[in-house]
């Protein structure tokens, strides 16, 4: 007897096993605990904020109450009234809106991840491209193709062109040579600040890609879910600028074509309540659009009003930023200084959760002579490759204890770049740096 075919799509899906979900496949089985586990993997590699955990565990079990008769109920698919409402408020504080944010504007989400699957159900239809400059947030190309079948296409950069005006040619030739081979390209998807590079795009940048997507009338989705994380507002970094605050947007793009996302997970530091939600005042056929698609992820009634009562303390939210502003850039610091004792490459950042940096290739050589894969002799000669990269990425993992995502996972366009999340504990840390320092020794 045979079983009915999957469809094409699900047999896609099948082939497909991403890097972070293998590693976490690794860190489920030897999880680092410090009294029962010591010597398991060190997660320096999920970007969440750990850093305010303390505040948030005090915070909402003093808020969290008892369940009321309406948590039973269906919610509302884009979002209960009162949490948009705070959502709304919360914008307005800190993105700095020309026009103040409504309720209406917004669409809840069960997280960011399916925001991006939304957004590309609705902008694309089956193998039109999104570009996204490269390197890039690695899980993209699984949001938006494993079932909305868009094609995510990274446009790979030196790292010196990644922030300046020069990358926009990179996104010309892109959109002709997939156009040249039959394709169309929908969408620009940009992250402001930046990931994994953790800095935020020059306002001239912007403006030239606002350019290019009216020429080539293309949507642009703009993630700021790193918004609130800026630990450096020195005079001599780029400042964030909230797209919310161009008032003169219209002059570069329609602003109808624009999206924003935000979200828990990174700014708030709860990735586990899966809540995000994008933001177009400017086009509510798209929100209309979103909002019945919304309807396959709902929230549960009681994590709504949960949130709706955490955001709605703004004495508290506005301090919590303040105190995760600085506790980021004091563990950066700390980061940073062991990199810089032991002449690790690595991009200045001033903003989010890691720092995107170069292992020597020292740890390269080191690994593949403990695995008998070189010989001394061969030493001298060996660099980093692809194949390298994977080699010493599942060797750190899995004998060294400390894991980080690799450059490929980024579709970096040179091998041997890491990410490092600095916003864990101190104690894990000084741990994972530890366990990096031996690869190099």
């Amino acid at each position: 007897m045979t079983s009915p075919e999957l469809s094409i799509g699900a047999e896609e899906a099948l082939k497909k096993e991403t890097m972070l979900s293998k590693a976490f496949g690794w860190i489920g089985r030897n999880p680092y605990d410090k009294h029962k586990n010591p010597e398991g993997i060190v997660n320096a590699g999920i970007a969440t904020n750990a850093t305010i955990r303390p505040m948030l565990l005090d915070k909402l079990n003093s808020i969290a109450g008892h369940f009321q008769d309406t948590d039973f109920d269906y919610n509302w698919a884009n979002g209960e009234p009162e949490l948009r409402g705070e959502i709304a408020n919360m914008f307005n504080r800190h993105f700095y809106p020309v026009v103040p944010v409504k309720a209406d504007d917004i669409v809840v989400t069960n997280g960011c991840t399916s925001a991006i699957e939304m957004l590309a159900f609705a902008m694309c239809n089956p193998g039109d491209h999104v570009l996204i400059p490269a390197p890039c947030y690695g899980s993209l190309d699984n949001d938006m193709s494993l079932r909305a079948r868009a094609v995510a296409t990274p446009v790979k950069l030196p790292l010196e062109e990644a922030m300046t005006v020069s990358q926009i040619s990179y996104f010309e030739r892109a959109i002709d040579d997939i156009e040249r081979m039959g394709g169309r390209v929908k969408a620009l998807f940009l992250m402001s600040p930046h990931n994994p590079l953790g800095v935020s795009y020059p306002r001239e940048v912007l403006r030239r890609f606002f350019e290019f997507c009216r020429r080539h009338n293309l949507f642009v989705i703009i993630d700021e879910i790193y918004a609130l994380s800026v630990f450096d507002r020195s005079e001599i970094v780029t400042p964030f600028e909230s797209v919310l605050s161009w008032f003169d947007l219209d002059s570069y793009i329609d602003p109808s074509s624009v999206v924003v996302l935000h979200g828990l997970s990174k700014d708030f530091g709860l990735n586990g309540f899966r809540m995000g939600w994008m933001l177009s005042p400017w086009n509510k056929d798209l929100l209309k659009v979103v909002t019945s698609y919304a309807q396959f992820g709902y929230r549960p009634s009681y994590t709504d009003r949960l949130i709706s009562k955490f955001l709605s303390d703004h004495h508290f939210i506005d301090s919590m930023l303040k105190n995760s502003q600085r506790l980021l850039a004091n563990n950066y610091a700390h980061a940073v200084e062991f990199f810089d004792i032991h002449r690790i490459q690595y991009i200045p950042c001033t903003a989010g959760h890691f720092v995107w940096f170069r292992l020597p290739v020292k740890a390269c050589t080191n690994t593949l002579l403990s695995l008998g894969l070189i010989k001394e002799l061969d030493v001298s000669k060996t660099k980093w490759t692809v194949e390298n990269e994977m080699i010493v990425w599942q060797h750190m993992v899995c004998e060294k204890h400390v894991f980080m995502p690799t450059g490929q996972a980024f579709c970096s366009p040179e091998p041997g770049w890491f990410r490092l999340t600095f916003a864990i504990c101190k104690e894990q840390l000084d741990l994972a740096l530890e366990r990096i320092g031996n690869m190099i020794k």
